[in-house]
């Protein structure tokens, strides 16, 4: 029993460390306005694990397109 208690407090610490993580990445963007990060991170903490899933994924998303194209497609 103690160890899935353990287990329990270790998931979770890593979902909220990850959660914080992907807020920061957000308020540190320059990408977004104010108002869509603030929706961002009601998103993030609204929907546990989800939110913050979502939100990373729109984040990699930008820093790609950001970047342009991969070299060899028409450029």
């Amino acid at each position: 029993m103690e160890r899935a208690v353990t287990a329990f407090f270790v998931i979770l610490a890593l979902i909220l460390a990850f959660q914080a993580r992907t807020t920061q990445r957000v308020w540190r963007s320059k990408l977004f306005d104010r108002k869509q990060k603030v929706a961002q991170s009601q998103l993030i903490w609204l929907l546990p694990l989800i939110g913050a899933v979502i939100v990373m994924s729109v984040l990699e998303d930008e820093v790609q397109r950001e970047k342009g194209p991969p070299p060899g497609l028409g450029r």
